[in-house]
């Protein structure tokens, strides 16, 4: 699928810099794995240029940051987030060393978990504050968030920012290819990442082609299905109450692709490493959810223009 979307919208661009076949830009630390896990494997392994975006660092969790800290959840403070977004941005890099990509593979953003959406919606520069962490700004903590890295300072947490890096990562990467969470998601930050890289797409007149995936569908017991972990099985349409679970997309999906043994391997090797903190019924129950997203393929939709 390739397609012209046009819209003039000056913004800071970057240089020529490297080439990449395939760019995933996931809201949260797992999204990556969890649906496009098979085709960086792939893509990883034919040798072609790989790069994930990590929109957030998951910081704004309390029952994470709880189970990681130790503390209890009405008890929390900004440090304790903090660790969080450090153990989920080193999961990540675990998780992209199982699918054959490295540290330089990875490009964090640093923008807030669960603020995305505001983010979007906001008007004017007054930057959105994330009332876990309690910055209004980029920050990584395995490797420097991409705006530092790419100009020396963070970017402050307003809808400018996010769309001018968003721009000036597809105009020096110039990707083959691009995938995102759909807009039928239901999570907030799934949406708002959709929303920004359609936006961003127009406005670097992105040639490339522009796929989308879902993660989150009504409860966590009725998508992704069959539930658990299937790697014989392809994902499936089901009735819950009368109504079709997924909503809202064309099924049978647009675009399937049948991933090869080492693939599945591979990315269930990348799902247990965003699994490693997760211990307990309750994080048993996260556990099997993450899980299911391991099938014999994965599943696509075209962006619309």
């Amino acid at each position: 699928m390739r397609r012209n979307l046009n819209l003039k919208v000056r913004l800071t661009s970057g240089g020529s810099g490297e080439h990449a076949d395939l760019v995933v830009f996931a809201p949260h630390p797992d999204d990556e794995a969890l649906n496009c896990g098979g085709i960086i494997a792939r893509a990883a392994a034919e040798g072609k240029r790989v790069k994930v975006v990590m929109l957030t660092s998951g910081d704004g969790f309390p029952d994470w940051a709880s189970l990681v800290s130790r503390h209890p959840a009405d008890r929390l403070v900004a440090a304790d987030y903090l660790e969080l977004a450090r153990l989920r941005q080193s999961q990540v890099l675990v998780a992209l060393s199982a699918l054959g990509l490295g540290a330089r593979d990875l490009l964090l953003l640093g923008y807030p978990d669960g603020g995305l959406s505001a983010i979007y919606e906001r008007a004017g520069a007054s930057p959105f504050r994330q009332q876990y962490t309690r910055r209004s700004g980029t920050y990584g903590l395995v490797q420097p968030d991409y705006h530092t890295a790419r100009h020396g300072h963070p970017a402050p947490y307003t809808r400018a920012a996010v769309l001018g890096d968003m721009v000036d990562i597809l105009r020096t990467l110039h990707p083959r290819e691009i995938y995102v969470t759909s807009e039928a998601d239901d999570h907030s930050d799934h949406r708002a990442a959709f929303w920004f890289l359609r936006e961003a797409a127009r406005a670097a007149l992105y040639q490339g082609e522009f796929y989308t995936f879902l993660v989150h569908v009504g409860r966590e017991e009725e998508w992704p299905w069959p539930r658990g972990m299937t790697p014989q099985s392809r994902f499936a349409r089901h009735r819950v109450e009368g109504q079709w679970v997924p909503p809202e997309v064309p099924w049978p999906p647009p675009r399937r692709v049948a991933l090869r043994p080492a693939e599945i391997a591979a990315k269930r090797q990348a799902i247990a490493a965003h699994c490693s903190h997760l211990v307990g019924d309750t994080s048993l129950r996260m556990r099997e959810y993450l899980e299911s997203f391991l099938k014999s393929e994965e599943i696509f939709w075209p962006a619309l223009g």
